[in-house]
């Protein structure tokens, strides 16, 4: 079992971050349907797949949301390998399965029910699918660290800190640190239109705020191009967009972008305000 402390930080964390999901969902929704009711399609079945996938891909974000804030408690307050570790953090994600399903089952059944589809696709098995992916993560953080341990054994063997699904390996005290991502074609995919739509909304803009617009377009190619390379650098995907986020979040005009921006990063371990 995992300490109290830990779980209840990592809760407070995981709450505040539902309550954001919870608006983005809100917003993604209205947006689908007012373009099909645009389009002549309001009450479609289109429509419905639409919600659909919004809402299973939100089932995802969220069971990603629960274990990065969990590893990242870990990783900074401390973690000891167990024979049962693998399981107490599996067993710590579950328990919030009901809160990763209710808020998209709910905003899909709203839809389900305006549209008037008698039966629709059940998101339960999004949010299993969902569970399952993190428990993949799970069992990769355990592996990491029982590697930790059979290095320690071997000290002419480099002892590599893995903290996350996303890590900086550093072999000495003047290393430059290379990140892997584990990531999806999809995940990739979908932080890759997220900057497109970002780099459109500015372009519909003159000024922000608090920043040169020239600056933060170039901030934005750079974060496009270092987001297409094989093994992104999250290091400096991390320092970009959080430069990025404090220059666009208060214009309003380019909010819709930013908050689909802030969606597309989770899955990287990036977590906007």
């Amino acid at each position: 079992m995992l300490e109290m402390k830990v779980t209840e930080l990592a809760g407070r964390f995981i709450r505040l971050q539902f309550d954001e999901r919870n608006k983005q969902l809100a917003n993604e929704i209205a947006r689908t349907q007012s373009d099909a009711a645009a389009r002549g399609m309001g009450r479609s079945g289109a429509v419905v797949q639409l919600v659909y996938e919004h809402c299973a891909r939100d089932m995802e974000l969220r069971a990603l949301i629960v274990w990065q804030n969990v590893s990242k408690v870990l990783s900074r307050s401390g973690v000891f390998l167990s024979d049962t570790l693998a399981d107490d953090l599996k067993n710590e994600v579950a328990k919030y399965a009901e809160a990763i399903y209710l808020e998209p089952h709910n905003r899909y059944q709203d839809v389900v029910r305006n549209v008037g589809i008698g039966t629709a696709q059940p998101l339960t098995d999004a949010r299993d699918k969902a569970l399952a992916k993190v428990n993949a993560e799970i069992d990769l953080f355990v592996l990491g660290l029982q590697r930790q341990e059979e290095a320690k054994e071997n000290r002419s063997a480099p002892i590599f800190h893995f903290h996350s699904p996303v890590g900086a390996v550093q072999t000495g005290p003047n290393a430059s640190a290379q990140v892997f991502q584990n990531v999806s074609t999809q995940d990739r995919e979908a932080l890759l239109g997220a900057i497109d739509s970002l780099r459109q909304s500015l372009a519909g803009i003159e000024t922000l705020p608090a920043h040169p617009k020239e600056e933060i377009v170039e901030l934005v190619e750079e974060a496009n191009n270092e987001a297409r390379k094989p093994t992104p650098n999250s290091s400096r995907l991390r320092a970009v967009f959080s430069i990025i986020a404090e220059a666009v979040q208060t214009a309003a005009s380019v909010k819709p972008a930013y908050d689909v921006l802030k969606s597309a990063l989770i899955p990287f371990g990036i977590f906007l305000p």
